[in-house]
């Protein structure tokens, strides 16, 4: 399948998405209430982006693009405070991780959007087993040639990224005996992978489009 054309932005600029679970507050397992999490978060402005993901249990936050870290990060901290207020009124918690260490896949329940039920026709049971979570840093590159020299020079910090994706050792109540066993799940799809060229672990979801930033 032939490539996207490159989508440039300004270089270095910043943004971050993060994927949540939702959980329980009495047994701590995932909580299929995106829906309600979404229309309660939708009575006034976000100070970001939210939107659902695959399964009901989980939803997606971004920040804006930023050229500042601390600007970033009080962002970030604005989504959080807004996301516990939330959560609270449902009785529900959020929570980051690259997997929740036991919820059941065959549980979970396909989000009602158009794309997430085609994907789920597409690929069965491993739509519902993507109910698996992670953080996205963008960079911003003015032209392919500049994401993939930085892809390059990043190379050399591969092991402390390797380090900081070791958040997912269970799944379905086991000991995967893996450190990131959420990887497993992600490239059981077609549309994963590595980008071309390169030795960089890189991963993308179902949705996946080139990223403006």
């Amino acid at each position: 399948m032939p490539l996207e054309s490159f989508k440039s932005s300004d270089s270095l600029t910043m943004g971050v998405e993060l994927e949540l679970q939702l959980v329980n507050t009495y047994d701590f397992d995932l909580s299929s209430t995106a829906n309600d999490l979404l229309e309660l978060l939708g009575r006034k402005p976000f100070p970001g982006v939210v939107t659902p993901e695959m399964t009901q249990s989980m939803i997606e936050v971004a920040t804006g693009i930023h050229t500042d870290h601390a600007e970033l990060l009080a962002q970030l901290r604005d989504i959080r405070n807004t996301l516990v207020t939330a959560g609270d009124r449902l009785n529900i918690e959020v929570a980051g991780g690259g997997t929740h260490p036991f919820q059941r896949w065959f549980e979970q329940r396909i989000f009602a959007k158009p794309r997430f039920k085609e994907l789920s026709g597409l690929y069965g049971y491993l739509a519902k087993q993507f109910t698996v979570f992670g953080q996205h840093v963008h960079i911003g590159c003015a032209s392919a040639d500049e994401a993939l020299f930085l892809l390059h020079s990043l190379n050399r910090y591969v092991p402390h990224f390797i380090a900081l994706s070791a958040s997912s050792p269970y799944l379905q109540g086991v000991d995967t005996l893996f450190d990131s066993a959420r990887l497993n799940s992600v490239f059981a799809f077609p549309l994963s992978g590595r980008a071309p060229g390169t030795s960089l672990p890189t991963t993308t979801s179902p949705k996946w489009n080139p990223p403006a930033w």
